[in-house]
């Protein structure tokens, strides 16, 4: 399987496990259409007017006494996903009457108790349109309306409750009957203020064309444009920012992908949830704080961060096949700017905060510790591993996951990777707030006159990290993420409040990853490696704590405990690292969906003997399990005796 349709294997297999179908289930074979029917070369021009980049800062319309008017029109555009220079896409995109067609679709904001009256035409000459989201809030479902080529139609309505929503516009037939392709692109955010307005926020509104190209009987191609506000990494803009000013952001996902969307370096806030018909605005003691919040198709989210570092970090999408570089188009490389690199692409932001004192605190000298990156023959199973024993082999079965490393809060650590690969590598420290140098993105990373590099073969560096908080946590390659990810490149990190240590009798980690990138099937799912899950045991009265990982380069998965077929509720303990408040921490039959990138802790307090099950996976049916044996208090006592 090429890269192409890898690309789309891995946006299908997120579908079928999570979402509405992205393909056609038909009994023949979808016709893909020939790649120059979208692709535009760079330096090429078509006569159609040129998509412009919507950073979401000027509203549409105009206002007069209570009512905005807005007047839109659907074209066909030519739309550079990178630079002017770069190839492009032939689309259909939303324009202001009289302005650029925009991706995305120009920005919706009012106050509540304002009406809106928005006038739509159908500009396109071959396609009819309908229209979504063009309604009071909330509503019991999406009103749409449809539109034929040249037609117009107006709708008026109340905005009604405040919020982050979002419309779109989809462009012809159903997207199942036009085989595998997606249309993404006709959509924007729709923000409804609070009377009197609302603080300073910046909008971010993911945007994705997708489309298999080529002959029906081979691999052919797979054409993408992952944007955000317009653009693919390295050309997405960038967010100056200030230690110690608070940001509040509105992230739209206006595809029908899942987004599982990461800042580095940093704890953030969700404030509020949304979809295309209502917005649930969380009071503050219901704020989550995460590092990795999971976006479903068509949802909206506002959070609110405070940048307390200096540096270079990224904010992205933690799906590796929605940041890898081949998700370029063709012709991209070769219309880069001399000296241009970039091992990532698409929905990505960068941030960069300017000097400024820093929050990071440590005790004591730095503990000192060499990590290897490690390649093995295809036949363990992996083809890389993390270790700290460089004349370690490993056996039929694999080393990845790398060792768990155990520290303890506030401690400095000086973690030296020694690359022994024939491939490049690079070590992101996930969730861990640290020295932007140190933060393990190659090439981007760096703060204080320093950059986290591309570590070449039979090179090393060495991070300094920073442990402020106790929790779980991932450290995993920041380079060629597919391949390095499935390979093996990846771990568990462990932060212990001062002077504990971790008791492997009552505190499991359970690290969930891929071991090819060919996601087609369950047995490509690891849990803890290739390792087997031994039956384990537990006292009644005594207190485990789990900590699930989900480092897997796509999809979302849960973990619950049953017993005799019925499932036993367990504790909700910490997110990403970050302990819940005590109010948070309640009974639940199954984890929240954890994407990739994301971790979450359970504790368990058996209360009488028995079988139990710890089961994890993608969906009702586990794809790992582990049994549980549960014996009373005094026989555990007499049995250790």
């Amino acid at each position: 399987m090429g890269p192409s349709l890898l690309r789309f294997a891995a946006v299908a297999l997120v579908a079928i496990f999570l979402s509405e179908p992205l393909a056609a289930q038909a009994d023949t074979e979808p016709v893909r259409p020939p790649q120059d029917e979208f692709l535009i070369p760079g330096g090429v021009t078509s006569g159609l007017p040129l998509v412009q980049a919507n950073d979401n800062t000027v509203p549409a319309g105009t206002l007069r006494n209570g009512l905005r008017e807005i007047s839109l029109e659907v074209v066909r555009a030519d739309w550079r996903v990178e630079t002017p220079r770069s190839p492009g896409l032939r689309v259909a995109a939303v324009a202001e009457r009289g302005g650029p067609p925009m991706i995305p679709a120009p920005l919706i904001r009012v106050e509540e108790e304002t009406r809106l009256r928005v006038t739509i035409r159908n500009a396109l000459d071959d396609e009819a349109i309908t229209v979504f989201g063009l309604h009071t809030r909330p509503s019991d479902g999406e009103a749409s309306f449809e539109l034929a080529p040249g037609k117009v139609k107006t709708v008026e309505f109340e905005v009604g409750a405040p919020g982050t929503y979002l419309y779109r516009i989809q462009e012809g037939v159903s997207l199942p009957q036009r085989g595998l392709a997606e249309r993404d692109l006709l959509a924007g955010a729709f923000v409804v203020d609070p009377r009197g307005g609302a603080p300073a926020d910046r909008i971010m509104v993911i945007n994705i064309f997708g489309q298999a190209v080529g002959e029906a009987d081979s691999e052919g191609e797979y054409l993408e444009g992952l944007t955000i506000n317009g653009r693919s990494w390295p050309y997405t803009e960038r967010m100056k920012l200030a230690v110690g000013e608070t940001e509040r952001w509105r992230v739209v996902n206006a595809s029908a992908r899942f987004h599982p969307m990461h800042l580095h370096g940093f704890f953030y806030s969700v404030l509020s949830r949304g979809t295309m018909t209502g917005d649930t605005i969380y009071a503050p003691r219901s704020y989550r704080s995460v590092v990795t919040e999971p976006m479903q198709p068509r949802t909206t989210m506002l959070m609110e961060w405070t940048p307390s570092r200096e540096g270079t970090w990224l904010f992205h999408c933690h799906l590796s096949f929605h940041v890898s570089a081949e998700v370029r188009l063709p012709g991209a490389v070769e219309a880069d700017p001399e000296h241009a690199h970039s091992h990532m692409a698409g929905l990505a932001v960068g941030i960069e905060v300017a000097p400024g004192p820093t929050d990071l605190v440590s005790e004591g000298e730095p503990v000192a510790l060499d990590l290897f990156a490690m390649e093995y023959g295809a036949e363990t199973g992996y083809r890389y591993g993390f270790t700290r024993d460089p004349a370690f082999r490993p056996d039929s079965l694999t080393e990845a996951p790398g060792p768990v490393l155990v520290f303890n809060q506030y401690q400095a650590v000086d973690v030296t990777v020694r690359n022994q690969m024939s491939v490049p590598t690079g070590v992101h420290w996930h969730g861990l707030e640290l020295d932007a140098w140190s933060d393990g993105v190659p090439l981007w990373s760096a703060s204080a006159g320093r950059m986290s590099p591309v570590i070449e073969p039979g090179d090393s560096f060495t991070y300094r990290l920073s442990m402020m908080r106790p929790g779980t946590f991932i450290y995993h390659s920041h380079l060629n993420d597919i391949d390095q990810l499935t390979g093996g490149l990846y771990g568990a990190l462990i932060v212990l409040p001062r002077g504990e240590t971790l008791d492997p009798r009552t505190d499991h980690v359970k690290i969930f990853g891929w071991n090819h990138p060919d996601p087609s099937g369950p047995q490509h799912l690891d849990l803890n490696g290739l390792r087997a899950q031994p039956d384990a045991d537990a006292v009644v009265g005594e207190t485990h704590r789990f900590r699930i990982i989900n480092i897997a380069p796509a999809g979302q998965l849960t973990a619950w405990l049953t017993r005799n077929g019925e499932v036993v509720p367990v504790t909700l303990y910490a997110k990403d690292g970050a302990d819940l408040p005590l109010h948070q921490r309640m009974p639940v039959d199954k984890l929240p969906v954890l994407g990739a990138g994301e971790t979450a802790d359970f504790t368990w307090t058996p209360s009488e003997p028995g079988v139990y099950q710890l089961r994890i996976g993608y969906t009702e049916q586990a794809h790992h399990s582990q049994r549980w044996v549960v014996r009373a208090a005094d026989e555990a006592v007499q049995g250790h005796r």
